[in-house]
């Protein structure tokens, strides 16, 4: 499976959820910075995440310690920089290839995101970090779609 496949497999699950929840979704073309069109109003652009170890320094004491943990990366800008609106809304898909049921889904609004990316690791403990509470947080969808039109640029 290469890097399209890997992305076109969730943007059709999340477009079918969205269907299914009565949303008019529209697919866009890779010209654009986003993904769905949602009731002709609402970008959505999807960021998935695959797992994978990633080093972890920590300096207790003067003492260095490494940790490998298990993680999920997203990001938010484009290119280092995060600057004009793209999107109304991200949808982070930490994918588990083995265990499609363990996945995690963040619905995450643009006013909500204030760095350039967003990493989920893996722990004992659940997520409790900034994003926690836009887990599987679907209603972030209805409310953008009505919002009044002033504040969402209409797209063709």
């Amino acid at each position: 499976m290469d890097r399209v496949e890997k992305h076109l497999l969730p943007k059709r699950r999340i477009a079918e959820r969205l269907r299914r929840a009565g949303f008019r979704i529209q697919p866009v073309s890779g010209a654009h910075s986003y993904d769905l069109l949602v009731n002709e109003r609402v970008r959505l652009t999807l960021r998935v995440a695959f797992p994978r170890l990633r080093k972890h320094h920590v300096t207790v004491r003067e003492r260095h310690y490494m940790y490998r943990y298990r993680s999920w990366h997203f990001n938010f800008h484009h290119h280092g920089k995060f600057g004009k609106r793209y999107t109304d809304v991200f949808v982070c898909i930490a994918m588990e290839p083995r265990h499609p049921s363990r996945e995690e889904i963040f619905v995450i609004p643009w006013d909500a995101v204030s760095g350039k990316t967003f990493s989920l690791h893996a722990g004992r403990r659940r997520y409790a970090g900034q994003y926690a509470k836009h887990l599987n947080r679907w209603r972030v969808i209805t409310e953008a779609a009505a919002e009044t039109p002033a504040r969402l640029r209409k797209v063709a």
